[in-house]
């Protein structure tokens, strides 16, 4: 994948394929995430987020967490092989400076690749 694309393909879209992960997730998790992840029958891995109002209620930060936290899929892309994985934003996740979230989803990627 080119560093700077985010393809559809590397993406969980439709309401399926979420429930699906929803349905048999294992999770790993830290105060301000939520990573749930269960294996696919790709060679590579999808991902979908979940920024909800409640916790980020301006428009502004819920864009701004995505945008990091699918930079920092990017860049784990070629170590996370072979699973659909949705992060989930928790309380005050919109408080965090951009550094401090990218530090904590760069700390939950390791704890995944340990779990794969």
């Amino acid at each position: 994948m080119n560093s700077l694309t985010y393809p559809r393909k590397y993406r969980l879209v439709t309401k399926a394929e979420f429930k699906s992960v929803f349905d048999n997730a294992q999770k790993i998790s830290q105060k301000h995430l939520l990573v749930l992840y269960k294996p696919n029958q790709y060679l590579y891995s999808r991902l979908g987020l979940v920024v909800a109002k409640r916790f980020a209620n301006k428009a502004v930060s819920r864009n701004r967490i995505k945008r990091v936290l699918r930079e920092s899929f990017r860049h784990s892309f070629e170590n996370l092989k072979g699973m659909d994985i949705i992060i989930i934003a928790r309380y005050q996740c919109d408080t965090l400076t951009k550094h401090k979230l990218r530090e904590g989803i760069d700390k939950l990627w390791e704890k995944l690749k340990t779990h794969s």
